[in-house]
């Protein structure tokens, strides 16, 4: 679809994914050493169980998530005869939270997120030899395959030069998403406004990606068509300069902001402190290198293109029924838009590198 008045051009690109349900239950109970319930969310791709089971718990040690973005621990619930009958995700900090499975594991069983302090207490009872018994119930499952949709938005700048600009607008089961990523959405769409009424510098193809939650479904899909053999210049992921990717605009002044290369992640920084000085604004700014994996930057930077992705780190309220929209949020959105603008138009074209290959 072109929309001949501002220039824009919008296009739907169809994301085809495996489905799955969340279910109505899931429920983690403790009977021994004392009965107690434990607040739990499937993981996302987890199998049911026809009824609840009840088995000892063992520890297994660590887990990676979004490769190693997040280091959970991870426990297995085993009957009597040693068969495995579910496992529990313990979360890295915070209450409990879902998370897409890792691939490779047992969809079969159910898989259950407990918080930080739930997963140690169980640790503190194996150690102590008191054998954790629990009964769980959950009647999550695979169901029909799904669709999504990328809303591929192409604004045309003073120059040739490209960026790609994106946030997900796809969120949990078990909540609105304020933060992750109805803000990031919100302000990616402002951007697209005021671009439209003023050019940026660079060329800039908005998208709003699907699946995120899925695996980084909708960016993946997005980065395999743009490599594909046929491809035309317009979605070549060599013409462009660099992608910045937006994802979780909440509370406070913690801005996490990652890129690779490394020179471009410098780049980032000294742009952001400029910005922030400029706009009298205080930050906590950190970064990390290599950058994590955890969201739909990491489907480009997979891929060799230089990448960018900024957060207001609001972790206790991530995948939480409580992420509900607040003036904290607003704020930030209204500050990143700015910020991302002077982006685009700032930052200089980083270099390729060679694709790690892995998530």
């Amino acid at each position: 679809m072109a929309v001949a008045a501002t220039g824009l051009s919008v296009r739907r690109q169809r994301v085809h994914l495996a489905g799955w349900l969340p279910g109505t239950v899931s429920s983690v109970r403790v009977v021994e050493p004392w009965d107690r319930t434990l607040p739990a969310w499937p993981m996302l791709g987890s199998g049911g169980s026809p009824g609840p089971v009840r088995g000892r718990v063992k520890e297994l040690g660590p887990q990676g998530l979004w490769g190693d973005s997040q280091i959970w621990q991870r426990f297995v619930v085993l009957a009597d005869d040693g068969t495995p009958l579910a496992y529990l995700h313990g979360r890295d900090g915070g209450p409990a939270a879902p998370q897409p499975l890792p691939a490779g594991s047992d969809a079969t069983l159910p898989h259950l997120a407990i918080g930080h302090f739930d997963a140690q207490q169980l640790t503190e009872w194996i150690v102590d030899g008191k054998a954790p018994v629990v009964e769980v119930a959950c009647d999550a499952g695979a169901s029909d395959d799904a669709v999504g949709d990328n809303l591929v938005v192409d604004v045309p700048g003073r120059s040739d030069d490209r960026v790609l600009v994106g946030a997900h607008y796809d969120t949990f089961f078990n909540t609105v998403g304020a933060y992750d990523n109805g803000s990031g959405t919100i302000a990616l769409l402002h951007l697209v406004r005021r671009w439209a009424m003023h050019p940026p510098a660079r060329s800039v193809r908005a998208v709003f990606f699907t699946a995120e939650e899925w695996h980084l479904g909708g960016s993946r899909h997005y980065v395999e068509v743009a490599g594909a053999p046929g491809a035309g210049a317009a979605e070549s992921l060599e013409g462009l300069d660099f992608m910045l990717n937006i994802d979780g605009l909440g509370r406070g002044s913690f801005l996490e902001a990652f890129a690779s290369p490394e020179t471009f992640d410098t780049a980032l920084h000294v742009e952001i402190e400029e910005y922030a000085r400029r706009t009298s604004r205080e930050l906590r700014l950190v970064s990390r290198f290599p950058p994590t994996t955890g969201t739909d930057d990491a489907s480009f930077y997979r891929a060799g293109v230089p990448s960018a992705f900024m957060t207001f780190n609001d972790l206790h309220r991530l995948h939480q029924p409580d992420d509900l929209p607040n003036e904290g949020i607003a704020a930030n959105i209204e500050w990143t838009i700015g910020l991302a603008a002077h982006l685009v138009d700032a930052l200089p074209r980083a270099d390729r590198f060679t694709a790690p290959g892995i998530l």
